[in-house]
């Protein structure tokens, strides 16, 4: 493997945890790794004293992390963000494995700020957040007993990234950001419903769809410019042809 991981522009994200202590377990885990930043959507405080009873030395984490009361609010700066599942399904493809994923991540990591984001220990990610993440990755475990704790999923991955450290390839590519994405995309729906290619029975299939084609292709501002320019340029056709008609039916 050619590069390696730039872990301070990793991040973990912990949507809605039930249970301070493995939000304490997870400190621990990222600690030893060596990564840093500890973002809370929506669940119990990072804070909590039994929290710090599992961080075991890495009290400093739980101190510094980051609460959002929503996953999109949380990830509007990143320019890559992972969602873990458990679950396989078309709309959780293409699915990575640990190694892939940090192959994925190498070219981007020096430039842009990268979020593996983990559901919450009962049902994991909803759809909605999982339309919200560029790239998928699944631990493999046995089919006996699939469920991993929610540290023990965290150090897996972060043991992966931690194994490819310390240098970063000479080449690097700076993405939009996930707000930047997420603009486009409304923009995109609202333009692809007044043309009439969305119908309100399939409008969130084809969207999430949609999400997943441009998502995994790592968009960088240019490309998003571009997208918004010629959604932009479909609402002006439209508009004029409204007008024309609007002409036409008043003489």
């Amino acid at each position: 493997m050619e590069g390696k991981i730039v872990l301070d522009s990793i991040s973990i994200t912990l949507v809605r945890p039930r249970f301070p202590e493995n939000i304490g377990s997870v400190a621990r885990a990222m600690k030893n790794m060596g990564i840093h930043r500890l973002i809370v959507v929506d669940g119990c405080s990072p804070l909590h004293m039994n929290a710090y009873k599992l961080a075991s030395g890495a009290e400093e984490i739980l101190e510094r992390a980051e609460e959002f009361p929503t996953l999109s609010e949380a990830i509007s700066g990143m320019g890559c963000v992972v969602g873990m599942t458990s679950r396989t399904g078309k709309e959780r493809t293409p699915l990575l494995t640990s190694k892939e994923l940090v192959e994925k991540l190498i070219s981007i990591s020096k430039k842009n700020l990268i979020g593996l984001v983990f559901g919450s220990e009962k049902e994991g990610l909803k759809n909605e957040e999982l339309s919200l993440c560029h790239l998928y990755t699944r631990i493999p475990s046995s089919e006996s007993f699939p469920s991993l704790n929610l540290a023990q999923a965290v150090m897996v991955l972060c043991y992966e990234l931690f194994q490819s450290s310390d240098t970063v390839p000479e080449r690097d590519t700076r993405l939009a950001s996930s707000e930047q994405v997420e603009r486009m995309f409304e923009h995109m729906e609202k333009t692809l419903l007044d043309i009439g290619f969305l119908e309100a029975e399939n409008m969130k299939r084809i969207m999430r769809t949609l999400r997943r084609l441009f998502g995994r292709s790592q968009m960088e501002e240019r490309d998003v410019r571009i997208l918004q320019g010629i959604w932009s340029q479909m609402d002006w056709c439209l508009r004029k042809g409204k007008e024309g008609r609007d002409r036409k039916g008043g003489e």
